[in-house]
């Protein structure tokens, strides 16, 4: 009577690691196709930087050129327009990069996870860019627009403690093969 009930249980344990298996391979699956979906969002948005960049830049760099007409407040925002873009480019590109390795499935590898950093750290530089540029503006030279920076700190300090998350569980696990 015991070897039955035993091998029961064993039949059990095997089938439910067996489910577990299939439904991580299904979890793994969403997640693929969801990242495909991002990537190519983002995709999009490197193109639109990587156009709109010269597009700002162009006009200002004719306007230095002419060397008329242009007030100190025109030539500030002409030229620091562009350097906040490029950071907007990095920001897109590194969660391009993120979104490209989940996409190739790969999870929770130390790429992805740095990737997912950078984005973090790059978008608290352009928290910290916008802040410093407009605050200058607005006292230097009279801008009238506001502008709400708490958002891209917030922002950028999520995704940090997001990849920190995601690298302490990298540990844990490496420590868990170790053990087992």
């Amino acid at each position: 009577m015991c070897c039955p009930i035993l091998r029961y249980e064993r039949r059990k344990q095997e089938l439910a690691g067996l489910f577990n298996l299939m439904k991580n391979f299904q979890n793994k699956a969403n997640i693929v196709r969801v990242s495909k979906i991002i990537r190519n969002i983002l995709f999009v948005g490197l193109v639109v930087w990587i156009i709109g960049i010269p597009v700002v830049l162009i006009p200002a760099i004719a306007s230095l050129w002419r060397g008329f007409g242009a007030t100190p407040a025109s030539r500030y925002l002409e030229f620091g327009t562009p350097l906040a873009l490029t950071l907007c480019l990095m920001i897109n590109l590194k969660l391009f990069r993120f979104f490209d390795q989940l996409k190739n499935g790969h999870l929770f590898d130390v790429s992805t996870v740095r990737n997912l950093d950078k984005a973090g750290r790059w978008w608290v530089a352009l928290w910290f860019f916008e802040s410093v540029f407009y605050g200058i503006g607005h006292e230097f030279f009279q801008f009238t627009n506001s502008w709400d920076f708490s958002g891209g700190l917030f922002t950028g300090l999520t995704l940090i403690f997001v990849a920190w998350l995601l690298k302490e569980a990298q540990e844990l696990q490496s420590e868990q093969d170790l053990t087992v």
